[in-house]
């Protein structure tokens, strides 16, 4: 007796040749259903996750300030994570902070540098103390990545 052929589960017709048309004899069943609905279910989620971050950063990053809260051209303070401040320096178009530790008074502009007049804590541009004949010596001021989005300032204190 010969071997019964198997069953075919599509067919392209003479017809639908040129059209490349191939035609299912089964029904493809509950299971693409539910994998075609979950797909975009995950789809929308990913869309909805990427609206409500807004181009924000994520962890490590942490937000410091309003972008309003230092204009350009100037160096302003702000609180920091873990009680620390933070020192902005947008002079020369550009956009740099530091980490500081709290003091009685905020650090400023002094130079091409930093001071915190109250203390008399002197820094060059990139953060090291700075001290003349006797003034105090300061901890350096640790320069940390720092960027602005939708209108906050954002550091990486690692």
């Amino acid at each position: 007796m010969p071997e019964p052929r198997p069953q075919r589960v599509a067919y392209l017709p003479p017809k639908a040749a040129k059209a490349r048309k191939l035609i299912l004899r089964t029904q493809l069943g509950r299971g693409w259903i539910v994998a075609s609905a979950l797909f975009g279910v995950v789809i929308l989620a990913a869309g909805a996750l990427y609206l409500a971050m807004a181009g924000r950063p994520g962890p490590p990053w942490v937000r410091v300030a309003p972008l309003e809260t230092v204009p350009a051209g100037t160096v302003g303070e702000a609180p920091g994570p873990g009680g620390q401040v933070v020192v902005i320096d947008r002079r020369d178009d550009r956009l740099r902070a530091f980490i500081a530790p709290p003091g009685p008074c905020p650090v400023m502009a002094a130079g091409a540098g930093f001071a915190r007049p109250c203390t008399g804590q002197r820094w060059d541009a990139a953060g090291a103390a700075a001290t003349g004949p006797g003034e105090r010596r300061a901890p350096p001021l640790r320069q940390v990545p720092a960027s602005f989005a939708r209108g906050d300032l954002y550091v990486d204190p690692r």
